[in-house]
Order: C-alpha cells, then sequence, then structure tokens
C-alpha cells in the first residue's frame, strides 16, 4: 500500500469515526450537557463529508480542494474553541464566581491568541499561515487550560463526571500531540509530509475512540443543585466543599465590585 493510499485508508476511518461519535452523541442527548461539543461533531461530519465530495470530483491538489478546505478551517476552530469554553462552563457550572472569573480570561486569551497569529503569520500567504498559527496557539491554550481545570478538580473537588472528564481527555491527548508534532517533529526531523498527515489522523482517531468508549455507557441524568436547604446541600457534598464555597463567595464579592 503505497502512502497515499494509506492516508486515504486513515482519512476514511476518522470520518466513519466521526459519523459515529454524532450519531451516538445525537442518540444520548449529549446537547443537554454540552451544546457546542454535538455542534462541533456535527460540523466535523459536514465539512469533512464536503471536503471528500470536492477531493473525489477534482483532486487533492486542486484549487477547488484548496478553497473548500481553507475556507472550511475557521469553522472547525472556532467551534473547537467553543468547545473548551463549553467544558469549563459545565464544569464550574455551580460555581458562578469562580466562572465569572474564568469567562473574561478565557476571552482575552482568545484575543491574545488571535493576535499572535497575526503577527506570527507570512504575508506571502495570509490566510493560510494565520489559520495554521492560530490552530496550533488554539491547542496551547486547550492543554493549558485543561491542565488548569485539572488542578481546580483536585484541590477543591470539583468533581469532572462522564463525559466531561473523557472529552477532555481526548482533548487534551490530541491537542498535546499536535503540539509536540509541529514544534518537534516537523521541525527538528525530516519526515515526508504524508508521515506527518497520517500522525494527526492517526492521533485524532484515538481521541474519537475515546469520545465513543465515554458516551457508549447511559448518561447521567442532569440533575439541577438546589444548595438553599439543608438537604439540597447534603445531596451535593461531593461537589462542594467548605474550601470551594469560600473562594467561589469571594470572587463573587470581587466582580460587584
Amino acid at each position: 500500500m503505497d502512502p497515499q493510499q494509506l492516508t486515504l485508508l486513515l482519512a476514511f476511518v476518522e470520518w466513519a469515526a466521526e459519523l459515529g461519535l454524532c450519531s451516538l452523541a445525537l442518540g444520548r442527548r449529549v446537547w443537554r450537557i454540552l451544546p457546542c461539543f454535538v455542534a462541533y461533531l456535527i460540523a466535523l461530519v459536514v465539512v469533512d463529508a464536503a471536503r471528500w465530495d470536492v477531493f473525489l470530483i477534482a483532486g487533492m491538489k486542486s484549487r477547488a480542494y484548496r478553497l473548500t478546505y481553507w475556507l472550511s478551517q475557521p469553522v472547525l476552530i472556532l467551534a473547537r474553541a467553543a468547545v473548551l469554553a463549553n467544558i469549563c462552563r459545565a464544569a464550574l457550572r455551580h460555581y458562578s464566581g469562580i466562572w465569572r472569573l474564568a469567562k473574561p480570561l478565557l476571552m482575552v486569551t482568545a484575543a491574545l491568541l488571535m493576535a499572535f497569529a497575526a503577527i506570527r503569520s507570512n504575508a506571502s500567504n495570509r490566510m493560510v499561515s494565520y489559520l495554521i498559527f492560530a490552530e496550533r496557539e488554539l491547542e496551547f491554550a486547550i492543554v493549558l487550560a485543561l491542565l488548569a481545570l485539572l488542578m481546580l478538580s483536585r484541590y477543591y473537588g470539583v468533581a469532572l463526571d462522564r463525559p466531561l472528564s473523557g472529552i477532555a481527555l481526548g482533548m487534551g491527548l490530541y491537542s498535546s500531540y499536535v503540539i509536540v508534532n509541529y514544534s518537534v517533529i516537523l521541525q527538528q526531523f525530516q519526515v515526508p509530509w504524508w508521515v506527518f498527515s497520517a500522525g494527526n489522523t492517526v492521533a485524532y482517531t484515538v481521541a474519537l475512540i475515546i469520545w465513543i468508549y465515554t458516551l457508549w455507557a447511559p448518561l447521567p441524568e442532569p440533575v439541577q443543585p438546589e444548595l438553599s436547604t439543608p438537604e439540597s446541600y447534603e445531596r451535593n457534598t461531593l461537589a462542594v466543599t467548605g474550601q470551594m464555597k469560600e473562594v467561589n463567595d469571594r470572587l463573587e464579592q470581587l466582580m460587584k465590585r
């Protein structure tokens, strides 16, 4: 099997996994917990199907395929960024003070990433270069944000229940691989482009498999917390610790000033 056939086979397996995951997410009604994640999966299936159609008709090296690929890439980048914000919001939904602080931090980080990508982009092919750098900076942001969320969950006892834990794990692993692939493998080693592309496809397929495994079992029914009575507080003891409540109250007071 030559490199092109192997690349096409891996891409088809990836698209099949995306289609299966999207169907599973819709069947499990994951939009009730992570609407941006479900929208991202739908966008993945639609965009990849459109790219496949153009590829089969015009070929990978055609102008039509290049336009289709790079014009649809911003949709996936923005959708992936929305998934990160959705995970953080879902994990911190019981703590309004902390989320009110985290939300502007995420917005500032997004603005800085867009600015850095614009500065580093190549003037000769600005759109393509900008999207490449924007995607790379986004992967850095995903890894840092998920690490911060993990440390917060361990220190203050914020429970990352399914499907948040599995989805965050898949995103974190793929983003870490992309960072290493761009920053180390592509820069330090003279690997063929098809090897680089195939590695990304395999890494993303692994993330898809993790997400499928996470969503395979029935998800717990969403419960609206009621912290106004002693009985409801006892039901949420595992999610709300004394330290977390104190930090949350302090942040709410600071945000009101």
